[in-house]
């Protein structure tokens, strides 16, 4: 016998399906937030240490040792927040034609077969969503250093706004702008990872580039004499070959010397106020330690088959009904925040100021 898919049976079976299935990309949380643990706590203590930077002491004879006083560490406490994209199908959805469905003049697909795609769809379309807004606030914290919050009540009007700050701001400008064909573009970067290397104690491995950085990097002077040099020693610097890896991501090259990958990232988003806009600001670039960052995830509350149900699960798709309606409708709730690891692991560089 089929389960009934407003059970909480179905709600459990669709958790197990959607954690067996690859999640969309979303490139930048992938990137610097991919450790995903599940929280059972309202509140999350995130806590960051900087450690190494300091020196044993020499002592003279007979001494038996000099006290060291603990690294400081700072607790900061987080909450994850709701998310809860819905999608409803009513009689009007049945009716006609959907995307992709060829037409046949002696046949077409039942209202029921038609509701069986919509709901498959629906369940992929509202995980995009989902995989959207990780990268959304990935971006936000990388490039600002805090999320905004816009909280929206049942009838869709923005119910509260809110702001989490993460205390730091690790922006820099250069001195010569980056469109400036005479910038030192090269020993900027290595001026940001040495700095890195040096409050984290990590080497820095990526810089993700806005997608006018490249071309900055092709008209600079400094990289085009360095790479035009036929040398041994060029070669062994850097190696510059553009290939698009997705087709939002391209890969630049490599600068060897400073064991760093080149990424260009021109995704967009639809933002709240119906704007388009990009992940990566088009002049910034974020140089940093890929995978220190964390998604914390907690356990979700739903009220289906007469009682409520606490469920751990990342992601928990729920249907329902209302008869009085005629509709139907998916909602996939989850509970998450993104949390970075080391504060000093990255850097923005906004290229033109």
């Amino acid at each position: 016998m089929p389960l009934d898919i407003f059970s909480i049976e179905h709600s459990y079976a669709l958790i197990q399906a959607v954690q067996q299935v690859k999640q969309p990309a979303s490139f930048l949380a992938d990137t610097f937030f991919p450790n995903v643990r599940m929280s059972s706590a309202d509140y999350v203590a995130v806590e960051t240490q900087k450690l190494g930077r300091r020196l044993a002491p020499f002592i003279t004879k007979n001494t038996r040792g000099v006290n060291i006083s603990r690294e400081k560490t700072e607790i900061k406490y987080y909450s994850p927040l709701t998310f809860a994209p819905r999608r409803v199908i009513g009689a009007g959805d049945l009716e006609l034609r959907q995307f992709g469905e060829v037409p046949n003049l002696f046949s077409k697909p039942t209202p029921e077969e038609r509701a069986a795609r919509l709901q498959a769809q629906d369940l992929v379309d509202l995980m995009r969503l989902h995989a959207n807004r990780k990268n959304q606030m990935a971006s936000e914290i990388l490039q600002t250093g805090k999320v905004k919050i816009k909280a929206y009540a049942d009838d869709g009007k923005i119910a509260e706004e809110d702001e989490i700050d993460f205390g730091f701001s690790n922006v820099i400008t250069p001195g010569v702008t980056w469109d400036n064909a005479a910038a030192t573009i090269y020993s900027d970067l290595k001026t940001i990872s040495e700095r890195i290397q040096e409050e984290s104690g990590e080497i820095p491995t990526v810089a993700i580039l806005g997608k006018n950085v490249e071309q900055y990097l092709i008209n600079n002077t400094e990289i085009k004499n360095w790479l035009m040099v036929p040398s041994r020693e060029n070669l062994l610097m850097a190696n510059f070959a553009p290939t698009w890896t997705n087709p939002q991501v391209r890969h630049i090259g490599r600068i060897s010397a400073l064991n760093l990958d080149l990424v260009t990232y021109s995704q967009t988003y639809v933002a709240e106020d119906g704007t388009t806009k990009y992940f990566v600001e088009p002049d910034n670039v974020i140089l940093g330690l890929a995978g220190g960052g964390m998604e914390i995830h907690a356990p979700v509350s739903i009220f289906q088959s007469g009682a409520w149900h606490t469920i751990s699960a990342p992601f928990v798709p729920s249907y329902s009904s209302n008869d009085d309606a005629q509709t139907t409708s998916l909602t996939v709730y989850s509970k998450y925040m993104l949390v970075p690891g080391d504060l000093d692991s990255w850097y923005t560089i906004k290229t033109k100021g």
